[in-house]
């Protein structure tokens, strides 16, 4: 698969709610960015930041190839949320994909269609996992 960077995709921000007790989306339209890193070779620089104000970055990590898992959070039920995790630190940063599913689904549709990758969702998800993530066994 060849990979061009920078991979860009639209994604929001998910955080933890402790009144809630829960993971919850923050609904501000947000991007991710990933591109080479000036640190060198096996370095990358994965960036989320909302789409309605270029000039503010919330997150700007340095991600080192092998060290990090990209996958989907299938308890949420109520949308796309895929889990950034570091192998080394155990940090771990959750966003939500942005773009409706190739069934159309939208915020007022039912949680099973909400759930339901897109095959861009796959794409990214694939596309990360082979320059950024350990092979799997």
């Amino acid at each position: 698969m060849t990979i061009t960077l920078p991979l860009k995709f639209n994604a929001g921000k998910v955080e933890y709610n402790e009144k809630l007790d829960a993971y919850v989306p923050l609904p501000t339209p947000g991007e991710i960015i990933v591109d080479h890193s000036s640190e060198g070779e096996g370095c990358y620089s994965f960036t989320w930041k909302p789409r309605n104000n270029d000039s503010v970055i919330i997150d700007e990590l340095l991600v080192f190839e092998g060290d990090v898992v990209w996958q989907k959070i299938n308890s949420c039920k109520s949308g796309r949320v895929y889990m950034l995790a570091f192998l080394s630190s155990g940090a771990k940063s959750m966003y939500w994909m942005q773009d409706v599913n190739d069934d159309g689904a939208g915020e007022d549709d039912d949680d099973e269609l909400l759930f339901k990758d897109s095959k861009k969702d796959l794409e990214i998800a694939a596309k990360l996992r082979s320059f950024l993530c350990e092979p799997l066994d």
